[in-house]
């Protein structure tokens, strides 16, 4: 049997083409009204032929592919954004009637002007939702921004379009905790893809986590400790950080380490575990995002919680108020606060 078509419900139900298409698609403009018994019987014969309505004659109908794209800006295979922006999205877009289509990028291409223009108009998109979890998102930035496309970031940094993380006050937070808990003496770990890579040219979260820490550290009279690592884009390379990263140069043990992320913070536990220094007993060791590596620990991790499924959530309703009203282009971004998640890594 070939695809039933909407005559074929309408013949079924035994009303016009207009009525059928009005009942499974209610347009407020049209001037065909429909009945709610019209409504049922038109549904009912529907889902007796298994009728499917044919998305491309929606498009033409509404002027709208009911698409939304979803692109990760990452650099290597461990540089993976919570699963949680993904979940958010597809659950909004779902509630809306729109569709996620994933749109991907081979890691470390570099041509983004040729690449981007050209991904983005083969998948007919109504928008796109970037989102970001590394410093890329802002190399291509620029270049989306040149497309008659409306953009919306999840976990960066911008005045309109995009739902971020207010990593400022979260790493205060964790660093006022360590404090209260005792530590008089806390190290911040930060994590660089290459030996030159610059803090301000990082993702927006690198620089304020920083600042937040320093500003608790300074509020509470004690000397700030920024302690970076060269991690690479493989896990074999994470695992083989040097013991001496933490003990070079006769540096006593502190008594916190405040790690940029879980990843980081358990590759930083592996050192602790090689010299028998107990973990919370003699260091209390804590982590950022609360994400998949925080949960597969070999303990439960003390880390700030990013509200990912949240933040992909509300990135893609901004991108749907949008797209729904013609005359907008932009719409106030929204600031999200992380949560403290107390484990077993901090006395």
């Amino acid at each position: 049997m070939g695809r039933v078509t909407i005559k074929d419900v309408a013949k079924q139900a035994g009303v016009s083409l207009g009525a059928v298409s009005q009942a499974l698609s209610p347009n407020p403009n049209s001037t065909i009204k429909v009945g709610d018994a019209t409504v049922m019987k038109v549904r009912k014969a529907a889902d007796k032929l298994g009728f499917r309505p044919h998305a491309g004659a929606k498009s033409v109908r509404s002027n709208k592919f009911h698409n939304v794209g979803f692109f990760v800006a990452k650099k290597g295979v461990l540089d993976r954004p919570p699963e949680g922006y993904l979940m958010g999205v597809s659950d909004a877009a779902q509630k809306r009637g729109y569709r996620i289509v994933l749109v991907g990028m081979e890691n470390g291409q570099g041509q983004y002007q040729n690449v981007v223009p050209s991904l983005l108009r083969e998948k007919n998109l109504d928008a796109l939702v970037v989102a970001s979890h590394h410093h890329l998102s802002a190399v291509i930035h620029d270049e989306l921004e040149n497309m008659n496309l409306p953009v919306v970031y999840v976990n960066d940094k911008h005045e309109s379009n995009s739902a971020w993380v207010d990593d400022y006050n979260g790493a205060r937070m964790m660093t006022d905790y360590l404090i209260e808990r005792g530590a008089s003496s806390v190290v911040f770990a930060m994590r660089l893809h290459s030996d030159n890579q610059k803090i301000e040219d990082m993702h927006y979260s690198a620089e304020m986590r920083i600042d937040g820490y320093k500003a608790a550290m300074q509020a509470a009279g004690l000397e700030a400790d920024i302690r970076t690592v060269v991690m690479g884009e493989t896990l074999e390379f994470n695992q083989r950080i040097p013991d001496d990263w933490l003990f070079g140069g006769g540096k006593e043990l502190p008594d916190a380490i405040f790690a940029y992320d879980d990843d980081l913070a358990n590759s930083i536990a592996k050192i602790m575990y090689r010299k028998n220094i107990r973990i919370p007993e003699d260091i209390a060791i804590a982590g950022y995002n609360g994400a998949y590596a925080s949960l597969c620990a070999w303990r439960p991790l003390t880390t700030m919680r990013i509200p990912s499924y949240e933040m992909g959530y509300a990135a893609l309703e901004l991108a749907l108020k949008i797209i729904e009203d013609s005359g907008r282009k932009e719409c106030p971004s929204i600031k999200f606060r992380p949560e403290l998640v107390i484990g077993e890594s901090t006395r």
